[in-house]
């Protein structure tokens, strides 16, 4: 039986790919490379063009960073805040070190390795790096990311089939903890305001 993933790229084609890109930050359990690797597969099989899928893909990846950049930028870093209690107060110590360590190219570096992504966008939001600076190298970063992924969807369209099944079960049953976090984030965002209009 398949996917509402895979319903949605027969369906909607590339969109569907770029949806899932800028969601995935929001908790959506389907890995970027997926998504990027599926849009590839559509444009090996001629079911889109190449300006249309680069463009969505890496607009879709951008964006995304973004959010998380945007949650950092809001939310900042407190020990004992939302962030740290998700992913564990010590990852972000190591985050902390790593970006201190190398500065922007934290930024370069994390964009290639997953799991990385989010928490180190997350603290350049949370740091004083600007959005104009931070999307300039996260998009340059992105370059790679994109094409490669693109790239090999598009060189083994041929063997969709093959990939398909190494991913479905992941992509089935991972959504039920995208609406677990999704709401988790909810809570979270009225619990602030809420905090802070009793403040007011």
């Amino acid at each position: 039986m398949q996917t509402l993933f895979q319903t949605l790229f027969i369906q909607y084609g590339v969109v569907t790919g770029f949806m899932a890109l800028v969601l995935a930050p929001l908790g959506l359990p389907i890995p970027e490379e997926v998504s990027l690797l599926a849009m590839g597969v559509l444009l090996g099989n001629g079911h889109a063009t190449l300006l249309t899928t680069w463009v969505y893909g890496f607009l879709g990846v951008t964006l995304g960073d973004l959010i998380a950049w945007y949650f950092g930028r809001k939310m900042g870093l407190e020990s004992t805040g939302f962030v740290s209690r998700l992913i564990g107060e010590q990852q972000i110590q190591d985050i902390e070190q790593f970006y201190r360590k190398y500065g922007d190219w934290a930024i370069v570096i994390a964009r290639q390795i997953p799991g990385m992504r989010f928490p180190t966008f997350f603290f350049a939001g949370a740091s004083a790096v600007s959005m104009g600076r931070f999307y300039l190298i996260d998009g340059l970063s992105a370059l790679v990311t994109v094409n490669l992924y693109l790239g090999l969807g598009y060189y083994f369209a041929d063997d969709a089939k093959r990939i398909k099944e190494n991913t479905e079960s992941f992509i089935e049953y991972a959504g039920y903890l995208s609406g677990l976090l999704l709401l988790m984030i909810g809570l979270r965002f009225a619990y602030r305001r809420w905090k802070g209009s009793r403040a007011g």
